[in-house]
């Protein structure tokens, strides 16, 4: 095979076209602290290595389930042996959907790609003519924070990221490529709000987007926000770790609570306002797969068409990452329809 026959395709117009190619993230292994004074302290390592397993495991679980949909998957490659110190500590890349975005026929990924050791091996399989790697710019293009519906792009801005004259430089860009590209500045990722499982059907929080003028005519199931009753652990770890993560049967353990919020701090995110129940990956316009069963969601599904498969993501909660979060799709077959008019 020549060199060329070996890079990934890149393609991506809408979040439901049927995919071919995904990228699936990587965690870390509990051997990679053997070097630190921590590693002796089972309070601390035991945790960890259980996060390590199963969340290797699931990935794997989630690689097969795509390969059996005729999916061609990809995962980073972690090639280092321990950490040296604690400030040495890096977060694996478990959720490569937040730094990375497939827009039409390019994969962007700004902002140094050496903050996510790993990712290189990825990145370096990509024709350049796909690729727009720009380590300097203080921008973040994430299918994250960006709802792809052929022509039409949904794109929210955080203030806190985004340099506003870089949000502009790419907006004119994808508008010269003939999207329409809708801007909004709510502050958090898309994927957790709101998911178009396919043309027609949208499963969503309230108050979102303004379905009535921008999905005129589209079916909106209205889900409430993340049911806590479901992980009542979670209510009584709340407060020690101000809502951000939690780990089941550790909520009174201080010297791990502790041991994540001083030196993993970056490794999780801010559960509390993550549903899970609207991130989700579509397969095909008729196949999604779903964090867990939701009663009103899967009659939203019947009542469409969609088959709903499950995969439980067991250590969501500490990632903050579902499924969609977990995955960077690098190929759908489809092309810029107007699904408006």
């Amino acid at each position: 095979m020549t060199n060329q026959e070996n890079k990934i395709p890149i393609k991506g117009y809408a979040t439901f076209h049927k995919l071919q190619h995904c990228w699936i993230g990587s965690g870390f292994q509990a051997d990679w602290f053997h070097d630190l004074p921590i590693y002796k302290n089972n309070k601390i390592m035991d945790p960890l290595r259980r996060i390590a397993e199963e969340t290797e495991e699931d990935y794997q679980t989630l690689e097969k389930l795509l390969k059996d949909a005729g999916v061609q998957t990809y995962r980073a490659k972690l090639d280092i042996q321990n950490f040296k110190s604690l400030k040495n500590i890096f977060r694996p890349p478990a959720c490569p959907r937040d730094n990375f975005g497939v827009i039409g026929q390019k994969l962007y990924a700004l902002g140094d790609p050496n903050l996510l050791p790993g990712c290189k091996e990825v990145l370096k399989k990509i024709d350049k003519e796909n690729l727009i790697l720009s380590p300097r710019e203080n921008a973040v293009i994430t299918t994250a924070q960006i709802c792809r519906v052929g022509r039409d792009i949904w794109w929210d801005v955080d203030d806190r990221v985004n340099d506003q004259s870089s949000v502009a430089k790419y907006k004119s860009i994808w508008e010269e490529e003939g999207f329409r590209v809708h801007t909004s500045k709510r502050g958090y990722h898309s994927d957790a709000s709101f998911c178009v499982v396919k043309p027609g059907c949208i499963v969503s929080l309230k108050d979102i987007q303004d379905y009535k003028t921008e999905f005129p005519g589209w079916d909106v199931l209205y889900l409430p926000d993340q049911s806590w009753s479901k992980v009542n652990p979670f209510t009584e770890m709340k407060e020690k770790v101000g809502g951000r993560w939690w780990l089941k049967g550790e909520e009174h353990n201080d010297q791990l609570i502790e041991f994540v919020d001083t030196w993993l701090n970056d490794w999780v995110g801010y559960v509390e306002e993550t549903v899970f129940d609207v991130n989700m990956l579509s397969i095909d316009e008729n196949t999604i797969i779903c964090n867990n069963y939701n009663k009103q969601a899967f009659e939203h599904f019947k009542k469409h068409k969609v088959e709903p498969v499950l995969f439980n993501f067991r250590h969501r909660y500490f990632w903050d990452g579902g499924v969609h979060c977990i995955t960077q799709d690098l190929y759908r077959e489809g092309t810029m329809e107007d699904y408006f008019g």
